[in-house]
């Protein structure tokens, strides 16, 4: 299996580790390239530097590769648009964590299936 997430914070890290060490590719995508750099010394993934809510950024990960978007980062409306580029760049399932409960409605009207609201 290959995942990609958008965002590199401790949960999408957390992940990747589980990931790698079960034999899965992983690949992680997040604005700060310091972060990036940092997490490629310590993890053996794919690490791209950029706005994964950005279209060109997300067809680096390869959506048709990819059998995993998940979209983690610290902002719900970066995480949403990540989603919908995703959907829309032919991702086959992608997994949004939105913090604020208002959001869910607008995931649901938006098709979104695979919600994450901690």
């Amino acid at each position: 299996m290959r995942a990609a997430f958008v965002g590199a914070g401790a949960t999408a890290v957390g992940a990747a580790r589980m990931l790698i060490r079960g034999g899965h590719e992983v690949i992680l995508v997040d604005v700060d390239a310091a972060k990036i750099k940092a997490i490629g010394e310590e993890l053996d993934c794919g690490l791209i530097a950029g706005d994964g809510s950005k279209p060109a950024v997300l067809r680096d990960v390869g959506p048709a590769d990819t059998d995993l978007l998940v979209c983690v980062t610290d902002n719900d409306e970066t995480n949403i648009l990540a989603t919908l580029v995703g959907r829309s760049l032919g991702f086959r399932r992608i997994v949004t964590k939105i913090e604020e409960p208002e959001f869910e409605h607008i995931c649901v009207e938006l098709g979104l299936e695979d919600i994450i609201i901690p």
